[in-house]
């Protein structure tokens, strides 16, 4: 019988509880443990992995890591550990091939290696020291309103929109620990969360998107969409949409992600804001129809 290791930051959230369902269903075993229950260490020059329950990682069959992030803070070093430890004892996992080239993946390296690579993003500038800082805002062309994201960060917990060259300065005593990105604030009315999988013959599959409105904060000074009504685009537009979702999973090496698309109102192009590699899915799955979690269990 098929037994998967679900890991996750949060053993009721909604994504491993519905893996742990979808799995079952399949006539699977499933466990869920939280990254948090780990311990590792190296004893007698050998290293070990130690899961709560008397639970043995290489029991099992397949291992779908979820996010480590939790409040802002990460259990990045207990996730990396277990993903090169199953890796060498040829334990499958969920992405494994993209955690293993790009263990970290922010939207700093995300946005050039999609440049690098002609995918349509977005465009930044970044450094990741005071003396950055600095050097930026002693420049005398700098356009407001723009945009400040860390490196990492969900939820927009990162993210600042700055009008002004005293709201930059304030900001800049904030941003200090890590890279930041500073972007311009793209005039946009919707944009899409779209999701991507690889199937069991290892071709991609275009899962679908969700249309948002984009948040008043985030708006353009000079184009107020708020009340205007969202637009449904044609076939071929959706198709674009697609294939830059898709080959933007490919350059990654993913087996799953959510790709975040902005559809630019100046240019009628679309912008990839985001690749999540641990993308949540509750609420696609509600409004699509689609069963990720079986996708995701298919490979």
């Amino acid at each position: 019988m098929k037994k998967i290791l679900i890991l996750s930051r949060f053993a009721k959230e909604y994504e491993p509880k519905r893996l742990k369902e979808e799995a079952l269903k399949l006539g699977y075993e499933a466990d869920i443990v939280k990254y948090g229950q780990i311990s590792f260490g190296v004893y007698n020059n050998k290293p070990y992995i130690k899961l709560p329950n008397n639970l043995v990682i290489t029991d099992y069959n397949y291992v779908i890591p979820r996010s480590s992030s939790k409040n802002g803070s990460s259990m990045i070093a207990v996730k990396n550990v277990i993903l090169q430890y199953i890796l060498e004892l040829q334990v499958p996992a969920l992405n494994q091939q993209t955690f293993k080239n790009y263990p970290l993946l922010g939207k700093i390296e995300q946005g050039f290696l999609m440049a690098k690579s002609n995918i349509p993003t977005i465009d930044y500038y970044s450094f990741g020291s005071k003396k950055g800082w600095d050097i930026f805002l002693q420049k005398s062309n700098i356009e407001f309103p723009l945009i400040v994201k860390g490196r990492f960060g969900s939820h927009g917990r990162t993210v600042r929109l700055v009008n002004n060259i005293e709201e930059l300065k304030s900001d800049a005593k904030k941003y200090t620990k890590d890279s930041v990105l500073v972007q311009p604030v793209l005039p946009v009315k919707q944009w899409y969360r779209c999701i991507v999988v690889k199937n069991k013959a290892g071709d991609y599959e275009y899962l679908g998107e969700m249309r948002h409105r984009q948040k008043q904060k985030y708006q353009h000074p000079g184009f107020n969409f708020i009340e205007e009504k969202l637009v449904k685009l044609n076939d071929s537009r959706m198709e674009e949409l697609k294939d830059i979702c898709i080959k933007a999973a490919t350059l990654f090496d993913c087996d799953y992600c959510g790709i975040d698309v902005l559809y630019r109102e100046d240019t009628k192009q679309f912008v990839i804001s985001e690749v999540n590699r641990t993308a949540q899915f509750k609420y696609f799955e509600k409004r699509t129809g689609v069963n990720v979690a079986d996708k995701l269990l298919s490979q």
